[in-house]
C-alpha cells in the first residue's frame, strides 16, 4: 500500500470516530457542522483555516487550551459535513455561524479563527457584534502591501481533483513546515509533534475540496482586496502572527491591529504560519485574553 492510500485510509478512519458525537444545525444558510467539547468556562467557538475542518479546530482546542476547556469547534462552509449553499458568500457564512449560536443557546461566545478562518470570523464579528464578546485572529489572511499570488481557479481545481498525491505531497509535515515559514530541520520534537497533528487535519481532500474552493476563490480574494470594515468591530481584538511568517507579515498585521478600535498585536519570535513551538506561550497568553 503506498503512503498516500494509507495517510488517506487513516484520515478517513480519523473522521468516523470523532472525540464526541458531530452536531449538525439547519440555517437558513446552510448545514452547519460542529463538535461542542462540553468543559467548563465561558465557550470558544473554533473557525479552522483552509484545508481543515471541525478536526482542526479540535485539535487547536487541545493544545492552545487544554484539555477539558470547552470549545465548539466548526466546520465552515463546503468543509465535511457542512453546506456550501448554491448561493454562498462570506456574510451569509457570518449569518449561518450566529445561527449556530442560538442553536447551542449562547448569546455571547469568544471567537477564535485560524488562518483562512480570518473572513468568516471578522464577518460575523461585524454582522453580529453582540454575539462576539472577544475574537482572535491567529495567522489571519489579511490584505497584504505583497500580496502572495494565487493560483487561477482551474489549476486549483485540478489540484484538488482527488487525492492527487501532488496536493499529499504539500501537506505531508516537511513540505507544509517549509510552506509555513520554516524549516523542518529547524523544528525541535515538540514543533514537529505540532506539525504532524496539523498535516493529520488536511486530508482527505475529497471531504474538505468544496470548501478549499470558496476559500480560495471566495474569502481570501475577499480579504486581500481590503473589503472589510475592520474599523466597525467592536469587541477586543488579538492578531497573532511570527516574525518569520509569510502570512500575515508583521508590518500587515501591525497595519490591520491599527485600524481596530480595540486591537491588540502578538508577534512571537519565530514559529512562521502555523506559530510552531510556542504552545506554552501561547497557552498563557490566550488564557489571558480570553479569560477562563
Amino acid at each position: 500500500m503506498s503512503r498516500l492510500r494509507r495517510d488517506v485510509e487513516d484520515a478517513w478512519r480519523r473522521l468516523e470516530h470523532p472525540p464526541v458525537p458531530l452536531c449538525t444545525v439547519a440555517t437558513p444558510h446552510g448545514t452547519v457542522e460542529y463538535v461542542d467539547l462540553g468543559g467548563p468556562g465561558r465557550p470558544v467557538l473554533v473557525l479552522h483555516g483552509n484545508n481543515g475542518g471541525w478536526d482542526q479546530g479540535v485539535d487547536w482546542a487541545r493544545r492552545r487550551l487544554g484539555e477539558g476547556a470547552r470549545a465548539i469547534a466548526v466546520s465552515r462552509y463546503g468543509y465535511l459535513g457542512s453546506e456550501l449553499p448554491a448561493d454562498a458568500s462570506t456574510e451569509g457564512q457570518g449569518d449561518a455561524l450566529a445561527c449556530l449560536l442560538d442553536a447551542v443557546g449562547l448569546d455571547r461566545v469568544r471567537v477564535v479563527s485560524l488562518s483562512a478562518g480570518s473572513t468568516a470570523a471578522v464577518r460575523l464579528a461585524l454582522r453580529h457584534p453582540d454575539r462576539v464578546e472577544r475574537l482572535v485572529l491567529e495567522s489571519p489572511v489579511l490584505p497584504a502591501k505583497r500580496p502572495t499570488p494565487t493560483l487561477p481557479a482551474f489549476v486549483l481545481r485540478a489540484l484538488l481533483r482527488g487525492e492527487r498525491g501532488v496536493w499529499w505531497s504539500t501537506r505531508h509535515p516537511t513540505a507544509l513546515a517549509h510552506g509555513s515559514g520554516l524549516g523542518w530541520r529547524a523544528l525541535d520534537a515538540e514543533g514537529r509533534g505540532e506539525l504532524a497533528a496539523i498535516s493529520a487535519t488536511m486530508l482527505p481532500v475529497a471531504a474538505r475540496r468544496a470548501g478549499m474552493m470558496f476559500d480560495f476563490t471566495v474569502s481570501a480574494p475577499q480579504m486581500l482586496a481590503d473589503t472589510l470594515r475592520w474599523e466597525k468591530i467592536t469587541c477586543p481584538t488579538l492578531v497573532v502572527t511570527a516574525t518569520d511568517s509569510p502570512l500575515p507579515r508583521p508590518a500587515d498585521a501591525a497595519a490591520i491591529t491599527a485600524r481596530l478600535p480595540h486591537g491588540r498585536l502578538l508577534v512571537l519570535p519565530a514559529g512562521g504560519h502555523l506559530l510552531l513551538g510556542n504552545v506554552a506561550k501561547l497557552r498563557g497568553e490566550l488564557a489571558s485574553f480570553l479569560g477562563r
